[in-house]
């Protein structure tokens, strides 16, 4: 299966953000100016930026399509199962130690009519996406889940890889450069070369999704 046009764009703009933010040729012994260190600080806030909207744009788009065909045809799909099934827990997802996303005030009521379940699990879907501040592991699982894509389609050490590019995004953001650890803009450049790898599977696995 090849991979959606949303990937491509990713990718590209991860090359665009590479050529203007990164040193053309990395230096041997570590050795950067000023500059290219704020410059490796910009790309990975940038390049974070970048995943962390393409991870949202995809598990919405699912969830969008699968809703949009069951209104068309009333067929219920694996995705549309999920993300029902996550309405009804209120998020609280069993085992995966996440809390639950809204509170009992905030949480909808169980509606009875199908209709009326579909439109508010949507609903409270898109919410957990206007909620959402990160790729962190807790952040990644509220997005996949609910739509069917299960943790252990994905390889595991690249999740734990993009637990450890959100925390130190985080830090970067709110950490002044002095108390920050040194940064190394070529493995700054690797850790994103290995994610794509990770999140180009992730693509695939939300396009099965979509034609289930």
């Amino acid at each position: 299966m090849a991979n959606s046009k949303r990937f491509r764009e990713m990718r590209r703009r991860l090359a665009d953000l590479r050529a203007h933010m990164l040193p053309a040729e990395f230096s041997p012994t570590g050795n950067y100016s000023n500059r290219q260190l704020d410059r490796a600080r910009g790309y990975r806030l940038l390049a974070h930026a970048e995943i962390e909207a393409f991870i949202e744009d995809i598990t919405l788009d699912a969830a969008r399509s699968t809703v949009s065909e069951w209104t068309r045809s009333r067929a219920v799909s694996d995705t549309l199962m999920c993300l029902i099934t996550h309405y009804h827990d209120g998020y609280d997802i069993d085992g995966e130690g996440l809390e639950p996303a809204f509170s009992e005030k905030t949480r909808p009521k169980v509606k009875e009519a199908i209709k009326e379940i579909v439109d508010v699990a949507f609903r409270q879907y898109i919410q957990i996406h206007e909620r959402n501040h990160g790729v962190r592991e807790a952040n990644l699982k509220r997005l996949i889940l609910p739509i069917g894509v299960r943790k252990d389609d994905l390889d595991q050490t690249w999740i734990v890889n993009l637990e450890e590019f959100g925390k130190r995004r985080g830090e970067l953001a709110h950490k002044t450069a002095k108390v920050q650890q040194q940064i190394d803009p070529k493995a700054e450049l690797d850790t994103v070369k290995e994610l794509v790898i990770g999140l180009k599977m992730l693509d695939k696995l939300v396009s099965r999704q979509r034609a289930a």
